[in-house]
């Protein structure tokens, strides 16, 4: 019997959830306490009172793209293919899905997207398993959360959440492996006016590609709180999936990009693939699959990129 990875993903991912909105919860409490405190020296000091912050909407400053965080291991003069993943502080342009705890935050970890390149700069790219579950009776996107960049624990360019997802019918209907493919259009709560890919950048990507290719794959396994990389040949599977196989890309890492020819100083590839597809992108961390980017992946894409952003 087939052990589905999302449904693995989801149910580790609460346990983490629970423990973190606690932690966060005793954090609150605790920060309250101190800012009665200040406040009440402040009112038996200088006799001047605190003024309430103005409860407005700001737009985020959107500075230049942040410098990638390129492993050597996918982009050095050195790196060469092979089949150990090495793990590395993240890059602006790939991030972690969480799941969407209380009052929006980032809840656990349990798949991986990427950025993209839209006209809005707002679109992602990730497995369709990972947002809808039709083997398991769900065709509903569930809530999550993307935080490009994160790493221990750290939101070094927030969380964003999203405002359309777009996935295929053929995957809706009976969870198609070769539509195993989803795209979102996110925004950060409270800024509605900025722009994702110019905080942090944006992957090309490319369809049609030829196959056998070396590629770089970057997944964020939900039992770590730092993401994995490895460059490795991806290859034909099947006609319409392809294979790439390198260590370490447990459960988490579904939706991870497969990116061709990274610059080492940007961080910029083609998006060629998401792990996902066959046995929803692999039954073992050694074996990661991946649906082609065929013409209805571009339809897709095209529907992803003609959404127009607000604010």
């Amino acid at each position: 019997m087939v052990v589905r990875r999302l449904r693995r993903e989801r149910r580790s991912a609460v346990t983490r959830s629970q423990l973190r909105v606690l932690t966060r919860t005793l954090g609150v409490l605790a920060f309250g306490v101190c800012f009665a405190l200040v406040l009440d020296q402040a009112d038996h000091g200088s006799g001047d009172k605190l003024a309430a912050a103005p409860q407005t909407v700001e737009h985020r400053a959107m500075p230049a793209p942040a410098p990638a965080a390129v492993p050597a291991v996918l982009a050095g003069p050195k790196a060469t293919p092979g089949t150990a993943s090495t793990p590395f502080v993240g890059m602006p342009m790939v991030g972690a899905v969480f799941l969407s705890g209380q009052g929006g935050h980032p809840g656990s970890h349990y798949c991986t997207a990427s950025v993209v390149d839209s006209p809005g700069g707002d679109v992602i790219a990730t497995a369709a398993h990972c947002i809808e579950d039709p083997s398991n009776g769900s065709t509903t996107a569930a809530p999550f959360v993307f935080v490009p960049g994160y790493h221990d624990g750290k939101e070094p360019y927030g969380a964003w959440t999203p405002v359309k997802v777009l996935i295929d019918p053929h995957w809706t209907a009976n969870a198609d492996p070769d539509y195993d493919i989803a795209f979102a259009v996110v925004q950060e709560p409270g800024h509605p006016g900025a722009r994702l890919s110019q905080l942090v950048g944006a992957e090309g990507i490319a369809f049609g590609t030829k196959l056998p290719a070396v590629v770089s794959g970057i997944g964020y396994p939900a039992s770590a709180e730092q993401p994995i990389a490895c460059l490795n040949t991806l290859k034909p599977f099947q006609p319409t999936q392809s294979e790439f196989d390198c260590a370490g890309f447990a459960d988490g890492s579904s939706g991870g990009p497969l990116l061709l020819g990274v610059d080492p100083a940007t961080g910029r590839g083609s998006l060629v693939g998401v792990i996902g597809g066959y046995q929803e992108g692999g039954l073992t961390p050694e074996v990661s699959y991946a649906a082609t980017f065929s013409g209805s992946v571009r339809n897709l894409y095209q529907q992803a990129i003609a959404v127009r952003p607000t604010g």
